[in-house]
């Protein structure tokens, strides 16, 4: 069985896992905690912050980032290129974090322009977005659509980078619509404030509730911003 770093993505989902009781800690409280749990030394954090920066400006392929098993330095090309006969197990999960999208998103606006270059590509899309089904959809006056797709296909570590900060923006946009819940539900001090506060924010636990519409948008000397329901999230 292959399992692919971007395949995990698709589980992630702000979810309140009981409203019965109050909660002991927020996202970022949980964030926090697991900054502090990663042992890294001072010259080791100075080291790794130097990479991150020099990911984000697209400088260098390493860069640190929020994981499932604490902060690490992980190398972008690496992570996103599938091993001989596929993942065994997953590497470590990358969380939606602002660091890791900047960090995604700077190494994508560094390697876009080269990546349709060498596929013959003369410009990028304006826009990329993925639809529910988890594919690629592209503007329609877009004229190289066929080849950036074939492109895409025969290169599998952009398509996952590219997967991957759509899906982590997704889910950090989603999750922090839950943030005032959380605060006002913590905040709450009796049954009746605690029923208040549900009914004020029903709407994030309806199985109707929209998401956000994220794009991948790309300037004309390809450089990538996210944006969530045409803004910006940088």
């Amino acid at each position: 069985m292959q399992i692919h770093p971007a395949d995990a993505y698709s589980t992630l989902s702000p979810t309140i896992s009981s409203l019965q009781r109050k909660p002991t800690a927020t996202l970022t409280d949980r964030a926090a905690s697991s900054d502090d749990r990663a042992s890294i030394s001072q010259a080791g954090r100075s080291r790794l912050a130097a990479e991150a920066d020099g990911a984000t400006n697209g400088t260098a392929t390493q860069a640190l980032f929020d994981t499932n098993q604490g902060t690490q330095a992980l190398d972008i090309d690496a992570y996103f290129t599938p091993p001989a006969g596929g993942y065994l197990t997953l590497p470590p999960l990358l969380m939606p974090s602002q660091r890791n999208i900047d960090a995604l998103s700077g190494h994508i606006s560094a390697t876009f322009p080269k990546f349709l270059a060498e596929n013959g590509i003369p410009s990028a899309p304006t826009s990329i977005t993925y639809g529910s089904d988890g594919k690629m959809r592209l503007p329609a006056d877009y004229p190289y659509a066929p080849k950036l797709a074939q492109a895409l296909e025969d290169n599998p570590t952009m398509a996952r980078e590219l997967q991957t900060v759509n899906a982590l923006t997704s889910h950090m946009v989603e999750m922090n619509k839950s943030i005032p819940f959380q605060q006002e539900y913590t905040a709450a001090s009796s049954q009746a404030e605690i029923n208040a506060v549900i009914a004020k924010y029903a709407h994030l636990f309806s199985g109707n509730r929209l998401s956000s519409s994220i794009a991948l948008e790309f300037s004309e000397n390809g450089r990538l911003t996210m944006t969530a329901d045409g803004k910006s999230i940088s």
